[in-house]
C-alpha cells in the first residue's frame, strides 16, 4: 500500500493521484512483463505548489533542481513526488488534466526502478515517454518539427549530460528507446 505525505491544499487530491496510479499500473507491469505481488508501493509526497515541491525535494536531499521540474521519482527513498495543480491556472501552468500524464510518467520510473534498479537516465526517460503518450503525434512529427532542426548530440552527451543543453534530451531518449523497442 502506498504511503502519503501531503502538504497540498485539498485532501481529496491524494485520492485522485491514487486512482491514476492504480488505473495505470497494469499498463506498466504488462510492458515490463511482471506480475504485481504487492511490491510496487511508494512513499508519495504531494505538495501544494510546484515551488514547494522543489523546496521539499531540496530539503530531502535532491541535489539538482532543473527549471522544468514538476514531479519526480526519487530512488533514495522510493518516493513519487508531485504537486497539486491549481483549479484556476494560467496559460503557462499545469492543469489537472495535463498533470495526470505526469503522475503516470513518474509511476513508470518508480516501477522500472523497483524492477531493474538504477539504469541510465536516457533509458528511464525514453521508456517513460514511450509509455505515457508524450509523443502521440508520432516520430515523423517529432523529427520534422524538432530533431531535424538542430544538430544531433553525441550519445556520450546524452549519457553524461542529460537535460543540461538547449535541445530536449527527452526527445532523443524517446527516439532511441522507441527504435530499440520496435526493431528488437
Amino acid at each position: 500500500m502506498n504511503k502519503y505525505i501531503c502538504t497540498n491544499r485539498t485532501s481529496n487530491y491524494k485520492d485522485e493521484v491514487e486512482n491514476i496510479l492504480n488505473q495505470r499500473k497494469k499498463e506498466i507491469l504488462d510492458f515490463f512483463e511482471v506480475e504485481d505481488n504487492g511490491q510496487f508501493n511508494f512513499n508519495i509526497y504531494i505538495y501544494d505548489t510546484q515551488q514547494e515541491l522543489k523546496e521539499g525535494l531540496l530539503k530531502r536531499g535532491f541535489k539538482e533542481d532543473p527549471d522544468y521540474m514538476c514531479a519526480c521519482h526519487k530512488d533514495e527513498d522510493n518516493s513519487l513526488n508531485y504537486f497539486e495543480p491549481k483549479d484556476e491556472y494560467s496559460e503557462n501552468e499545469w492543469n489537472k488534466e495535463e498533470y495526470k500524464k505526469v503522475i503516470f510518467h513518474e509511476e513508470i520510473h518508480g516501477i522500472q526502478y523497483l524492477i531493474y534498479g538504477t539504469t541510465p537516465e536516457w533509458i528511464n526517460e525514453g521508456i517513460a515517454n514511450y509509455l505515457d503518450g508524450t509523443y502521440s503525434k508520432g516520430i515523423k512529427y517529432l523529427l520534422e518539427n524538432y530533431i531535424n532542426k538542430i544538430e544531433v548530440p553525441e550519445m556520450e552527451e546524452l549519457i553524461n549530460e542529460f537535460g543540461r543543453h538547449e535541445y530536449d534530451s527527452y526527445d532523443y531518449s524517446y527516439l532511441i528507446v522507441s527504435y530499440l523497442i520496435e526493431t528488437l
